[in-house]
């Protein structure tokens, strides 16, 4: 029994010693993967009536606008519209864009958001982009964020089309 007890103790020494040298070694490797998806809390494929709660519940400060399914937000500095689909009776966020007030450098604003969304950037003719989820886009041209849902921006504009 004292045997048993010793020996339960060392592997609970062991164990903490880890932890101790290296933090993430009890962390899931699922979160390891996990990337930030949203933008101050709004994200795509949110519905109308989670954002409208995340409003609430962080106070920001919004108006709807440009239609019944548009949320417009400032926040800390930063202009935060959120667009939702209206034609879906739940009305899910499919574009987040934040105009930044004053991104600082754009080399530092493109690694800060590179840390942020655990993703590297891709440099293209308009800015930077990051895949920072399934389906989801992030851009940035020097003072403005958009995140996307690519699938429902793709469906939007073929119906725009149909039109």
């Amino acid at each position: 029994m004292k045997v048993a007890i010793v020996i339960a103790g060392l592997i609970v020494f062991a164990v903490a010693a880890l932890v101790a040298i290296q933090p993430g070694f009890l962390k899931p490797a699922s979160l390891a993967l996990v990337k930030k998806s949203d933008i101050f809390g709004f994200s795509p494929g949110m519905t109308f009536d989670e954002a409208s709660k995340l409003v609430s519940q962080r106070h920001y400060l919004c108006r709807q606008s440009r239609g019944p399914y548009t949320l417009e937000c400032e926040i800390n500095g930063a202009k935060v519209t959120a667009h939702g689909v209206e034609a879906d009776a739940r009305h899910p966020i499919w574009r987040v864009d934040a105009t930044l007030n004053n991104p600082g450098s754009q080399d530092t604003a493109v690694k800060s958001i590179s840390e942020q969304f655990n993703a590297p950037a891709i440099k293209d003719r308009e800015g930077w982009t990051w895949i920072v989820g399934r389906g989801l886009k992030l851009s940035y041209d020097g003072a403005t964020l958009n995140l996307v849902d690519e699938a429902t921006e793709a469906g939007l504009r073929k119906e725009d089309a149909r039109r």
